[in-house]
Order: structure tokens, then C-alpha cells, then sequence
């Protein structure tokens, strides 16, 4: 019974309004786009005489462009000294260490859209203005380090073992005899060495209380990154539309607009952790109770996820130019052509 009050409720809205249902999709246009959001295709039926639905999708073809992130140790060491820390990783990894993790990113940018062209003119259908939003996954783009530089990251990660070791007082290397009798095994002065030089990793910038964000490689030996938006992308734009034949199957738009993101996105990057490197013991503490004696100078326990356009500042290299780039867009200016077929 109410499912009946509704069709006659809006069959009364109808007919109040003088529009008839052949006003309602009478026909519907396929096309397919090319813009600056990607590719896509979208249907569009018109909804009497002044307003045109479309909806559809678009996709961004997947390519590659680079980034790199700097590996340094955050103690006050020479560059001769710096030097030799390589050597000493790259003898033991058996591979040559950089001083730079280069990053692979890829966009990844699939949307649904759903627009609506208002058409103000009477004798002018060519014209209109259009409003509607755009939406899909929060994630668009992702970043994972060039295959060529694990390494490097085993290198890092395998540093850094040896750097909590010797920073605990405990053997840098153990192995298991015949009998099954473990045994210990230091190279004399190689702990200072390592305390000296303190942790290994990738700088991200500087938080607001001062400390030093530091990317380490996570657990399978990886660098990566990812960027977000808003889910939902409101649309405004102006549109213009012709026939490209007589009988008005073939025709061809040009849509531009802006599509709002939500604020800038957001650029997260995983395996971060703070560290103060005015303190005497700047080390990341793994073992917190281990470690905190004296109530300070040791730093967060676990590394955290931090995002680079609002945690931190100072970011350096090429990453910090890409972030500064990146805040810049609140919106994303969207140009599209539409080549469309009539259906019926």
C-alpha cells in the first residue's frame, strides 16, 4: 500500500509540473572521454528540457615517475667517516650501499562520477553549466622503492640490528658450534663505532617539538608510501556541446571545472620514528623499560605512520619538493572532451 502512495504521489508531482514522461529519458547518448582525469566512459539522458544526467567512469592509466629519499646516520660523523660506515655495511651485505633509496610512483586513480548539466539558455542547448561530484577510493597514488635498491635496504636494516645490539652492551654476532653450544663473537671498538654513528635511515623532516623523523625499511625490507584524498570529490564545471552530423548521433563536448579533493592530500609514508638527536642517546629504543634509566633521552618505542604534508616540515630533497608541490592542491582542475553516440 505505501509503495502505491509513492508512484502516486510523484505520478501527481508530474503532472503538477507539465512534464510528461517522454520528457524523462528519452534517449540516451554512450560516449567515451579523454581528460585530465584519465579515460573514461559515461551514459547522459536528459531530463526535460533545461537539465542532462551523466554518469560513468574514469581511470588513470598506470605509469611510473621517481622520487628518492637520502640515507644518512643521524650522529655527527665526518665524511671520511661516513664513508667507511658504507664500506663496513657494503662488506658485510656483499653489495654496494647508496646513499639514496630511489621511489617508483604510480598513480592509481579510479572514479565513479555522477554530473548534471543545466542547460540555462532556451535557444541555446550548446551551452551549460554542470555540477555534480566525482568518487572512489581514498588512495591515488601508492610508492614502493625501485627494486634495484634492496640492498641498500637490507643494508639499513642489518646496520641497525647491529646498532640496538651494541647500544644494549650485547655481542654483536652469536653462532652455533658442532655440540650445539652457542658462542659469541665481537670485533673490538666496532660497538663504539656504531654508537658513534648512531641510527641509519632515510630523514623526513623535523616535527614541531623539534626531533627528527627517520624512515627505516620495514620488516620485508621496504620503503613505501602512499597519497589519499577525500573519497567524495564535489564537481563544478561549464560544458559545450555539439552535433559532429546532420542527424545528430554523433556529437562531441569539452567540459572544464574544478574538482574539489578535501583539502590537500594527504602523502603518508610507514616505519617512522622520532628521533632526538640533541640528546647524548638519540637511539630508537625497542626496549623502552630496557632502556629509559633516567627518564629521558630515549625516544618512542614503535615506529608510527606520519604524514608528510602535516606532521612534519623541512622535509629535504627531491621529496620535500614534491610535498611542497603537493599542498598546493586543494583542487584538481579537470579538462575533458567527450566523443558520444546516440543509442536511441
Amino acid at each position: 500500500m505505501m509503495k502505491i502512495k509513492r508512484l502516486l504521489v510523484l505520478l501527481g508531482l508530474s503532472m503538477s509540473l507539465g512534464i510528461s514522461a517522454q520528457d524523462y529519458f528519452n534517449h540516451m547518448d554512450l560516449g567515451i572521454n579523454v581528460s585530465s582525469t584519465g579515460i573514461g566512459a559515461d551514459i547522459a539522458m536528459p531530463v526535460g528540457d533545461y537539465v542532462r544526467v551523466r554518469t560513468g567512469f574514469t581511470y588513470m592509466p598506470k605509469f611510473h615517475f621517481n622520487s628518492n629519499f637520502n640515507v644518512d646516520f643521524m650522529g655527527s660523523i665526518s665524511g671520511d667517516k661516513l664513508r667507511r660506515m658504507n664500506d663496513m655495511i657494503s662488506y658485510f651485505t656483499g653489495q654496494t650501499m647508496k646513499d639514496n633509496i630511489d621511489m617508483q610512483m604510480t598513480p592509481t586513480w579510479t572514479q565513479f562520477k555522477f554530473l548534471v548539466d543545466i542547460m540555462p539558455f532556451k535557444n541555446n542547448k550548446h551551452w551549460s553549466l554542470t555540477f555534480g561530484f566525482y568518487a572512489g577510493p581514498s588512495t591515488i597514488g601508492e610508492a614502493i622503492n625501485d627494486p634495484r635498491d634492496c640492498a641498500t635496504l637490507v643494508g639499513i636494516n642489518m646496520y641497525n640490528s647491529m646498532y640496538i645490539k651494541a647500544c644494549k652492551g650485547e655481542p654483536l654476532f652469536r653462532y652455533e658450534d658442532s655440540n650445539g653450544k652457542y658462542h659469541t663473537l665481537d670485533i673490538e671498538g666496532l660497538g663504539d663505532r656504531l654508537v658513534e654513528a648512531r641510527m641509519m635511515g632515510a630523514p623526513m623532516g623535523t616535527f614541531a617539538d623539534g626531533s627528527k623523523a627517520v624512515m627505516v625499511p620495514n620488516s620485508y625490507n621496504q620503503a613505501e608510501a602512499e597519497m589519499t584524498i577525500s573519497k567524495i570529490r564535489p564537481y563544478v564545471g561549464l560544458g559545450y556541446n555539439t552535433a559532429l552530423s546532420k542527424n545528430r548521433k554523433w556529437k562531441f563536448d569539452v567540459d572544464a571545472g574544478v574538482m574539489f579533493l578535501g583539502g590537500s592530500p594527504h602523502v603518508y609514508v610507514d616505519n617512522v620514528y622520532r628521533v632526538n638527536t640533541t640528546d647524548d642517546y638519540d637511539m630508537i629504543s625497542w626496549d623502552m623499560d630496557k632502556f629509559n634509566k633516567t627518564g629521558d633521552g630515549w625516544v618512542q618505542q614503535t615506529p608510527q605512520r606520519i604524514d608528510l604534508t602535516r606532521d612534519v616540515t623541512d622535509i629535504p630533497g627531491k621529496v620535500g619538493d614534491m610535498v611542497s608541490t603537493v599542498k598546493k592542491f586543494k583542487c584538481w582542475p579537470v579538462l575533458s572532451i567527450t566523443f558520444s553516440y546516440r543509442l536511441f
